[in-house]
């Protein structure tokens, strides 16, 4: 089992105002930064995440933050969990990410979803409707560009009549693609390429249940080296109660489609309470070796991503500062060599 660490994107809380330039040039290095030294304690990837329209997102631009990372580190693998390929330019995504992956000399994963978020659809009119089609044409071309000399492809969304696109990936014939998807129909589509990655999920028994399932699918289809991949979340401190009172809300937030502001104490409890059952981690080395333990003898996935999320300088609720971030890092890679 591989494990790697995300640098998030996301700097704050939601509907915060738009951050000035010191603010996000600061941010980035700190993304590099983490990506550093999450290779050097022992990280084996480092993931990137695609947003957009958001103001708590200082580093929407994910190809530019591989092409940055690519340069700052040498051995970790570099995967998107996801990009949404729907939103680019398919030949023009290819020919980036290609060059990605000499930058990196073959560490490029190309996660890809479809996409939920309509206020990334409107940002770059894209409409929503036929999204899953257009989502299965952007691979097809991808792929087609990337494993053909020369390719022509007559879809419903993109039309090309022998076009070259060079230089190819540094792997041969490409990188993996992994599909990220939550939703049954989402989910199918993994099969039919590299792997699937699973952010958000559910209790480790029923992950192993329908990992299972998928894995058996995919060597139906001929996928001998198919992959399963997914993302869990938390902070390392061993004092636990502070770790559950510090840092819980940043995952209610994101998880609630409420305010947390507004919610009574006992639910918000609640709510945090269900989220550690699940996915997320908040407490001391040994409860994260238990957890990551038991996650490698249930489910036995190829590959994991620990997300602790960023940090955010000022505010009326608790964030990490850009220290405290790092020594979490460092925490965590210390008892990877104990899995």
């Amino acid at each position: 089992m591989k494990i790697a660490y995300m640098p998030d994107t996301h700097f704050g809380v939601f509907d915060q105002p738009i951050p000035g330039p010191d603010e996000v040039a600061d941010a980035a290095e700190h993304l590099l930064v983490e990506a550093e030294l999450a290779e050097s304690v022992g990280f084996d990837g480092c993931w990137l995440p695609e947003r957009h329209a958001r103001t708590e997102t200082f580093f929407p631009a994910t190809i530019t933050l591989l092409a940055a990372l690519a340069a700052r580190t040498k051995r970790v693998d570099l995967a998107t969990t996801v990009m949404m390929p729907t939103f680019h330019h398919p030949v023009h995504l290819a020919e980036q990410l290609a060059m990605v992956d000499h930058l990196s000399r073959g560490r490029l994963i190309f996660g890809a979803g479809v996409g939920f978020h309509e206020d990334y659809f409107r940002l770059f009119g894209v409409p929503m409707e036929g999204r899953g089609r257009r989502f299965e044409e952007t691979l097809a071309v991808i792929d087609g560009v990337w494993t053909n000399e020369r390719f022509s492809f007559n879809g419903e969304f993109y039309q090309y009549d022998d076009i070259l696109l060079t230089p190819k990936p540094y792997q041969q014939p490409r990188p993996p693609i992994w599909i990220g998807a939550f939703n049954p129909k989402a989910i199918e589509r993994a099969v039919q390429w590299d792997g699937w990655v699973w952010w958000f999920p559910p209790t480790l028994e029923e992950c192993a249940q329908l990992v299972g399932e998928m894995r058996e699918q995919a060597d139906k289809n001929g996928r001998e080296n198919w992959s399963f991949a997914m993302g869990i979340e938390g902070w390392i401190d061993e004092d636990e109660k502070r770790a559950q009172d510090r840092h819980g809300h940043r995952w209610v937030r994101e998880s609630s489609f409420y305010d947390a502001a507004n919610l009574g104490t006992a639910k918000l409890h609640d709510l945090q309470a269900e989220l550690e059952s699940k996915f997320l981690t908040l407490g001391g080395r040994q409860k994260w070796l238990d957890y990551l333990g038991r996650l490698r003898d249930i489910v036995k996935p190829d590959y994991v991503c620990i997300r602790t999320r960023t940090p955010k300088p000022e505010g009326d609720v608790y964030y990490p500062s850009k220290r405290e971030c790092l020594e979490c890092i460092e925490q965590l890679g210390g008892m990877l060599d104990q899995l």
